[in-house]
């Protein structure tokens, strides 16, 4: 049989290994996103995010290192993608270096053989130390410090490397490819002037025609600035995309979470008022016509202990339901010194002489809905009655802060188990406890802090004793 009000299973008391502070979820009031979290005991749980298999994942692999996040896969933002197209690049400076080594054999009138070889070199060792820069740790636009050298390798490659004009389209195509896949829109005209300077200065120490190389310059140029636009358009489109399927996933996500957490909510309903239920049909289907007086009154008691147990159920999730409505809060000013001495007086109803009460100073003023406010406490209260040793004190008090007021309930019990800190405070949580308790207790509590604007939270010290406290905004 139940008798009194069941709470979660938890003690409260001085305890200082392990805090805990329940807030508001962010998800909830997205304009709260971006606001600076308030001062308090750290309790956030993190939970990494998934994210898809990218296009090159073996470059990827070789290219990663351990404590940046990849980020969005076309995000060139994201520190994974920097890093990604840091190494692009190195690739395409060592390959063509490493390619050009590999031709210099093949016939090429009017070249210098040597200057060419140490251009290429001197490319092949840009692209190695390009693949170790720590470009996750540089933001976006560093990457572009890497074309002034490639554009001087290109315009040294054709003063050294004889009359033939087809020789600077090749690289300076690879380039710009490079820029559209980097870099966002724009990018690419921007880089053009320094382009076209490589590609002219050249022809003022080779032989033939300037003309020739201007009227080059005029076609080749263009087109590569059209490659590298285009390429960055489609990136930028295809980033887009994928933020809005990453948004569609993550409200996808939030739906299935919902719904599980309705179909828990449901089973954890039912199965609390199903046993009150049974218990009741259970004793009224054996209950004789002919019983006495003793055993019809036992039996009435039962019944409507466990009827006051389901309403006791009923309501509190009635209370949790509207914890969202501003019209369950009716907040005045309150003289703190009377507020206490209030709730003091209904505590020495549960807890005797074990309750000690701090002193508070006059004169100070808290803006609270009183009823609710004492409801919160209360549960608190009840809380450590319920699970603390023996006789030991429960401490009740509260303290100004900045801009708050802090409430605590503290006593000498056993503490929370290693743990359990982070889900107290969840509906029909109740922990490690037997006592049949519905685990809304917590809850409530959590939700009138919030509803107040301020947050919930206990300081843990297993073994010993926890303190559970609530911060009112003044």
């Amino acid at each position: 049989m139940r008798t009194g009000v069941d709470y979660s299973s938890v003690t409260a008391s001085h305890g200082w290994d392990c805090a805990v502070t329940v807030r508001e979820s962010p998800a909830a009031h997205p304009a709260a996103e971006s606001a600076a979290p308030a001062p308090g005991p750290p309790d956030a749980i993190t939970r990494p995010t998934r994210r898809g298999l990218c296009p090159l994942t073996l470059l990827r692999a070789a290219c990663a290192r351990p404590g940046h996040a990849d980020g969005l896969l076309l995000n060139g933002r994201a520190p994974g993608l920097r890093r990604l197209f840091g190494c692009l690049a190195a690739v395409f400076y060592v390959g063509c270096g490493a390619l050009g080594l590999a031709t210099l054999p093949l016939p090429d009138p009017g070249s210098d053989t040597a200057a060419t070889a140490i251009v290429y070199a001197a490319a092949v060792v840009v692209g190695i130390a390009v693949w170790l820069a720590p470009w996750e740790r540089w933001p976006r636009a560093a990457s572009l410090s890497i074309l002034p050298p490639a554009f001087a390798l290109i315009a040294l490659r054709n003063a050294f490397g004889g009359p033939s004009l087809h020789i600077y389209g090749v690289f300076f195509v690879v380039a710009f490819v490079w820029i559209g896949m980097a870099h966002p829109p724009r990018t690419s005209l921007a880089m053009a002037p320094l382009a076209t300077a490589a590609y002219i200065l050249p022809l003022f120490v080779l032989p033939g025609s300037i003309g020739a190389g201007l009227s080059s310059a005029a076609l080749t140029i263009p087109v590569c600035v059209l490659v590298g636009e285009g390429l960055a358009w489609g990136m930028s489109r295809l980033e887009r995309i994928e933020m809005a399927l990453l948004r569609e996933r993550d409200r996808t996500e939030q739906l299935r979470e919902l719904d599980e957490m309705k179909d828990r909510f449901l089973s954890t309903v039912s199965h609390e008022l199903r046993t009150p239920i049974t218990i009741c049909r259970g004793h009224l289907e054996v209950l004789d016509e002919s019983a006495g007086h003793r055993e019809l009154r036992t039996v009435r008691e039962l019944v409507i202990d466990e009827l006051d147990f389901m309403g006791r159920v009923v309501e509190d999730l009635t209370t949790l339901a509207r914890m969202d409505d501003g019209a369950l809060l009716r907040q005045e000013s309150l003289p703190l010194d009377g507020f206490m001495t209030s709730v003091s007086a209904k505590a020495e109803t549960i807890l005797g002489d074990r309750v000690r009460t701090q002193p508070t100073a006059p004169g100070a003023v808290l803006r609270a809905d009183p009823q609710r406010l004492t409801q919160a406490l209360m549960n608190l209260l009840q809380n450590a009655a319920d699970h603390a040793h023996g006789q030991d004190p429960v401490r009740f008090s509260v303290q100004p802060g900045p801009a708050s007021w802090r409430f605590e309930v503290a006593d000498e019990g056993g503490g929370l188990p290693p743990g359990e800190e982070q889900v107290v405070f969840e509906p029909f949580s109740t922990g490690s406890s037997a006592d049949g308790g519905t685990g809304l207790g917590l809850s409530i509590v959590r939700g009138i802090a919030l509803a107040h604007g301020g947050e919930c939270g206990v300081v843990n010290q297993s073994g010993r004793g926890a303190a559970f406290w609530i911060r009112i905004p003044r």
